[in-house]
């Protein structure tokens, strides 16, 4: 592994683990194109740390004011329970077929077939009608089913968690603030399933690690303040010609596999 290839994980991390455009997706895809098809649990721990940080630097305040009402019985406390409601079934999942999903994370095909099915659930979006009041449990419980479905490489963790909050009537928005904030203990758990996986055992050096995160972790926060800004101007469809385009290709391009 190289430089180069440290920089360029940690920019596909950072753009993709946001922009509904999958990062398990272009991450197997890349290092297929780079020939790095294994840098490590070290690696992945660093990226997904850079992105972790991210998103607490961009909902510094909610979080602070989440964590404060739970400890308070305050009215965010609801909001940081609904986060842990809809983190089970990942939890769930993840303990019960690591080791199917960590074979998948193997097969490229299976990520190019992840990209086609994000395309189109993107392109559904705009279906979706804003009826919802106050998101309640139920609506926890299906976001965090969706969150299960992105375990699957290709299948974008943002694209479908907001999309199944906008089937269910939510605003895009409000939607993207629950996925985001999701996406904390989600993003700790794969550091912690790296860390178990060998941690920074026999990959690459500190200094190629501390770039990757470095990267990952401003390119994840342009990430996130411009999918509001599209979220905003109704957009989120924007992105499904594009998975279906890269899913299409790389299916294509790696039928011989």
């Amino acid at each position: 592994m190289t430089w180069i290839d440290a920089l360029v994980l940690g920019l596909v991390q950072g753009l993709t683990e946001f922009l509904p455009i999958s990062s398990s997706g272009h991450l197997v895809l890349v290092q297929e194109m780079l020939d790095v098809s294994s840098p490590g649990a070290g690696l992945e721990i660093a990226v997904h740390l850079g992105t972790l940080l991210s998103v607490l630097v961009y909902y510094r305040r909610d979080v602070i004011e989440i964590v404060r009402d739970v400890v308070t019985k305050g009215p965010e406390a609801r909001t940081g329970w609904m986060v842990v409601v809809a983190t089970v079934p990942t939890v769930i999942v993840a303990l019960i077929a690591k080791d199917q999903i960590d074979a998948a994370f193997d097969n490229p095909r299976v990520a190019a077939f992840g990209l086609l099915l994000t395309g189109a659930i993107l392109l559904l979006t705009p279906a979706a009608r804003r009826k919802l009041g106050r998101p309640g449990y139920g609506y926890a419980v299906v976001v965090g089913c969706a969150q299960v479905l992105a375990m699957t490489p290709g299948v974008s963790r943002s694209g479908s968690t907001i999309a199944s909050a906008m089937f269910l009537g939510d605003d895009p928005v409000r939607a993207a603030r629950f996925s985001f904030l999701m996406s904390i203990p989600a993003i700790c758990g794969a550091a912690i399933l790296g860390f178990a996986d060998g941690g920074l055992e026999n990959g690459p050096s500190v200094a190629m690690l501390a770039l990757a995160a470095a990267v990952a972790f401003v390119s994840g926060l342009a990430a996130i303040a411009a999918l509001i800004r599209l979220l905003g101007q109704g957009k989120l469809a924007y992105f499904g010609p594009y998975c279906v385009v890269v899913g299409a290709v790389a299916w294509f391009l790696l039928r011989g596999t």
